[in-house]
């Protein structure tokens, strides 16, 4: 059977790696470092302290405005015939108000209204807070020197009844000045009235000036407006700020400023209209004043005062088509006044569509050109004329008004068509009236330009006296429904979240801190390191060595470390044959894993019950063996490979620490180690040596850095392979796994050297399961758990005892 399938039915052998994390590992891991946890979750936790004394406090001010659905608006009738916000010439839709209310300009108007550019706050130790004005025991105003201003802070200390200090930092500005006085600043000049009977505060306060845009851009930032629903008109507004009175006071002001602004534009479409009407009276009643003086001085001339029976019914017959041609007459007036109106690009009113005939094509697409108007108008309180918006605007006004013109002349073309055949008719009349005498027929031309003009003029005083009751019945298309309100607590910053974050993140960092680690190591540190690199057994775990000492083995050792190698010596009975002598050869990847160490404390172990045991110095490159049992290097198995007359006897020196140990050194270091390891009296020593003791341990030069342990390997009947924790490289690992599964090396196990201890017992999940039941508590007085180890403050301050 392979030493493989051996190895695979070992009862020493570890679990197979595990493909997935392996819970328990991760949870020594936090435990072992609590101190880390314990120290992040503080610091974390004072940071959230420091952040939430810093942290600006805010407020959330809310309130709602309805806005009236148009459709279902029964309010007053205007000019076209439907209620007033159709004289805005869009839907008082929700969406269009939240666009209008999110404006700059109104929030602007706001600011400028509140002198919300100039704010007070209390000076603190931390930070200045906002304070209210009603315990401001000063008022504060400027006069612009420039067009645009920096944001400026200044500290007003020392305040008094009658003077104040004012300090700014930044500009290294100080002056002390009375209230009333002019400060000239470069900015601005600024000035201090003093309120009487205010508590002035002892630690002073901070005025902070800005510019009007500024503050603008910053209250639309902490404006939030929205539909309470999508089916519903209401339209939520909320407010933060740091201080709940000054909030509602804005938000309410802003509220105002919009229900007064909304009015307003009804209002301006009635004045446009009446101006327009006003215009029109004028020019109707001079040509009305005019025909009457002709009629009177006609009838004065020509005497006059009464018409015969039979130009009475001549003049009855052909009344009705005078009267015809007066309505058109009057039409074509009406259209050739809206369409000289609507001819200039300059003029931006609305058209008072009523004043038209009511031909119901003809008056949609005058309202549809309103509508159009309107919102032009609108959007060009939002954007400037070089928006693209607004310039979008202008150019479809300009094709309805094209479109306008074209209707206008169609129409007019219709009526002109329709005058015409009244002409003719008239013309009939006209030759039956040459028998009534030319004074009369003159004096019925007259009357009859005088029943247009009448007419006309009574029109445009009926049209007048609508619109103006109009305009004093219009109301507001929105109204508030829910003042301006602050919550009675601030909702930022929300102390418990933060706290909460603040305890999380000193949870989180930690875990992230050993997973960065553990994936940024490239040495063997824990257990699942080891058993997910190699799937040789583990046979000895020992500890570091606390005492630095090189010999930790003597009959009255209780120490952990002399247990752990009692527990390797177990061990190895299972793995080596008793009835005969046994070769161990102890190597590992790289020089200082503790190879010496190990087969020292091995052998010493061996001997201590009662196994006669002899080491040999075969690391011919860079001993070590010799140095740690204080013995000498110059004579040993180099001397005896290269020389004939040197005898075994001769180079075995017996131990002190122990009567049945003896000790072969390597010699003087030869140039051509490799070489002195094929000479067959290696083989020859070796065998000469089982004869004589129980154990050969041989403290061979590392395998992974060079090939003397594979020339000693046919020797040996056990290697140990010595893995050192946070020393051996992961990757390392990979060559004593090439070795056993090539069969270069036979029967090899692995011994963990220099565990670093913790509260856990063996570091990160070494020292359970193999072979011995210590590791936890006080070991119940079996054990010798005395450490000479030094704390931190001993090595700090004592640095001459390491």
């Amino acid at each position: 059977m392979s030493d493989k399938k051996n190895q695979a039915t070992d009862p020493l052998d570890p679990v197979s790696a595990q493909d997935s994390i392996d819970l328990k590992i991760y949870i020594d891991k936090i435990i072992a470092n609590w101190y880390l946890f314990l120290l992040s979750v503080v610091l974390c936790s004072f940071l959230a302290v420091v952040y939430l004394k810093l942290s600006p406090i805010s407020y959330k001010v809310n309130g709602k405005i309805l806005v009236l659905d148009e459709k279902g608006n029964n309010g007053p009738k205007g000019l076209l015939g439907g209620d007033l916000s159709s004289l805005l010439g869009t839907s008082n839709s929700a969406e269009n108000e939240i666009e209008i209310l999110t404006s700059r300009p109104l929030m602007k108007s706001v600011v400028s209204k509140l002198d919300l550019n100039i704010s007070v706050g209390a000076n603190g130790a931390f930070r200045s807070l906002e304070i209210p004005e009603r315990i401001i025991p000063f008022t504060a105003a400027i006069v612009h020197k420039t067009d645009t201003i920096v944001p400026r802070a200044y500290k007003i200390l020392d305040v008094t009844e009658t003077d104040f200090t004012l300090v700014n930092p930044a500009d290294d500005f100080k002056v002390k000045a009375k209230f009333g006085q002019v400060v000239k600043l470069p900015q601005y000049d600024l000035v201090l009235n003093r309120k009487k009977g205010y508590i002035i505060l002892p630690d002073g306060y901070t005025l902070l000036i800005e510019s009007v845009d500024g503050k603008t851009d910053a209250l639309l930032g902490q404006l939030s407006v929205g539909l309470s629903s999508k089916q519903s008109t209401v339209i939520n507004l909320s407010l933060n700020y740091p201080v709940p009175s000054t909030g509602e006071v804005i938000l309410q002001t802003f509220m105002d400023f919009y229900l007064k602004a909304n009015l307003n534009d009804k209002n301006k479409i009635a004045d446009s209209t009446l101006k327009f009407i006003d215009s029109q009276l004028k020019l109707v009643t001079s040509d009305l004043f005019d025909i009457e003086k002709q009629i009177e001085q006609y009838k004065k001339e020509n005497q006059l005062a009464d018409i015969t029976e039979q130009s009475r019914v001549l003049i009855g017959t052909a009344s009705d088509y005078f009267k015809k041609l007066d309505e058109l007459e009057m039409q074509l007036t009406v259209i050739e006044d809206v369409a000289r109106y609507i001819r200039s690009p300059a003029n931006k009113r609305i058209i008072p569509s009523n004043l038209t005939i009511q031909d119901p094509v003809f008056s949609a697409a005058i309202g549809a050109y309103n509508t159009m108007l309107i919102e032009r108008d609108r959007q060009s309180l939002t954007y400037t004329a070089d928006n693209p918006i607004v310039k979008n605007f202008d150019e479809q006004l300009d094709n309805v008004r094209i479109g306008l013109l074209k209707s206008f002349d169609e129409y007019k073309r219709n009526l002109v068509i329709s005058k015409n055949e009244l002409v003719k008719r008239n013309s009939t009349l006209t030759s039956e009236l040459k028998q009534v005498p030319k004074k009369e027929r003159q004096f019925l031309d007259y009357s009859r330009q005088q029943s247009v003009r009448q007419q006309l003029y009574i029109f445009l005083l009926e049209k007048k006296e609508e619109t103006a009751i109009s305009k004093t019945s219009t109301f507001s298309t929105s109204q508030i429904i829910d003042p301006a309100k602050s919550a009675a607590s601030p909702f930022a910053p929300k102390r418990n979240l933060i706290y909460l974050v603040g305890i999380a993140m000193g949870l989180f960092l930690p875990v992230v801190y050993l997973s960065i680690k553990e994936m940024l190591n490239v040495r063997v540190v824990t257990k699942l390191d080891l058993t997910n690199a190699t799937n040789l057994a583990v046979v000895g775990e020992i500890n570091h060595n606390e005492d630095e000492k090189s010999l930790v083995i003597d009959n009255k050792s209780r120490s952990i470390i002399s247990e752990q190698f009692r527990s390797l010596r177990t061990n190895l009975q299972y793995l080596s044959n008793s009835d005969r002598s046994n070769v161990i050869m102890v190597t590992s990847s790289m020089s200082g894993e503790g190879k010496s160490f190990i087969s020292v404390n091995l052998g010493l172990v061996l001997a201590a019950g009662g196994k006669k045991v002899v080491f040999i110095e075969l690391d011919l490159r860079k001993p070590k063996l010799s140095l740690n049992m204080g013995m000498s290097n110059e004579s040993g198995f180099t001397n005896y490979v290269i020389s004939d007359k040197v005898s075994i006897e001769s180079i075995l020196k017996p131990l002190y620490v122990n009567d049945g140990t003896f000790l072969i050194s390597s010699g003087p270091i030869p140039p051509n180690p490799a070489e002195l390891l094929l000479n067959e009296k290696l083989g020859i020593l070796i065998n000469e040596l089982k004869k004589k003791f129980d154990y050969v341990i041989i403290d061979s030069a590392p395998v992974g850095l060079v090939s003397d342990a594979l020339l000693i390997e046919q020797y040996v009947d056990v290697t140990l392979y010595i893995v050192r924790q946070n020393y051996t490289y992961k990757s390392q690992l990979g060559i004593v796994n090439e070795l056993a599964q090539t069969k270069k090396l036979k029967k090899t196990y692995i011994v963990v050297n220099d565990i670093q201890s913790n509260a856990m017992g063996y570091g990160y999940g070494y020292g359970y399961g193999y072979g011995y039941g210590y590791g936890y508590g006080s070991y119940g007085g079996y054990l010798d758990t005395k450490s000479n180890k030094k704390g931190f403050f001993s090595k700090l301050f004592n640095r001459q005892d390491k």
